[in-house]
């Protein structure tokens, strides 16, 4: 039995269909419609199985040169237009629906002013999977997080004692979607000025990008954050950078 919302808002986690819940996988097969925001085919061939009408809206609205607060925007007015035709449907996204995903927020504030009914349903989010790729145990030193576009405009002042996960960082200077394109590595040159008023030159970090499709691995890239130009290729849509701390030296007694 689930409840009685008109929009369920949905995270498939990061590989593929595996990381779906039980209590997710049985919304969706009760859904009318289920948009979803993927380019995993085999993850949209297990959709196709379980529930009778997925739309992928990936294709659609994800266009590359668009601005994403532009895409974002049509994606929320394409699902609450959908709920207020039939209930209850369903948007899966990739990962968890509260992290890092504005066009969640968009769908609750709006379907808030509404009245629209929204639940929101727990999921395996990137960090999840970051943490077995990196072996990270957060409890050991805690964890700072943060998108690259908003810690380099903001100048977000960070802790070099705490790790930090920033997510985003492939063209983290534009606005604008760029999924296909590879980063050029003057894109890179702010992030690493601003990561350099906080680390050592030779700290190394961590180039993360967690397996999405079954049949591939997870990829680590380590370098000196002094040759985070060189690291661009690595620097796609789905990457993310883990800065490890850096350790407190000892101080001289006597």
């Amino acid at each position: 039995m689930i409840s009685s919302a008109d929009i369920y808002l949905l995270g498939s986690g990061v590989l593929s269909f595996l990381d779906i819940t039980l209590y997710t996988q049985k919304i969706l097969r009760q859904c009318k419609t289920v948009f979803f925001l993927h380019d995993i085919s085999t993850l949209e061939r297990f959709l196709k199985e379980i529930t009778p009408n997925p739309v992928n809206l990936m294709p659609i609205y994800y266009v590359d040169g668009r601005n994403r607060s532009d895409i974002y925007q049509d994606i929320a007015r394409h699902v609450i237009e959908g709920a207020e035709k039939e209930k209850p449907i369903a948007l899966l996204m990739h990962g968890h629906p509260l992290v890092y995903s504005s066009i969640s927020r968009l769908i609750l504030t709006q379907c808030r002013d509404r009245g629209i009914g929204v639940e929101v349903v727990p999921a395996v989010s990137s960090l999840d999977r970051m943490f077995i790729d990196l072996g990270l145990d957060i409890a050991e030193r805690g964890l700072q997080v943060l998108s690259a576009a908003m810690a380099v405009h903001e100048g977000i002042v960070l802790n070099p004692k705490v790790g930090c996960i920033f997510f985003q960082i492939a063209h983290a200077t534009s606005p604008l979607a760029m999924r296909l394109c590879e980063t050029p590595p003057e894109d890179v040159t702010p992030f690493k000025e601003y990561l350099l008023d906080f680390y050592p030159p030779e700290h190394v970090v961590y180039i993360v990008e967690s397996a999405v499709e079954l049949g591939f691995e997870s990829r680590i890239t380590p370098l000196e954050l002094e040759r985070l130009e060189k690291a661009a290729p690595a620097m796609n849509y789905t990457a993310s950078l883990f800065v490890p701390a850096v350790m407190q030296r000892q101080m001289p007694t006597g």
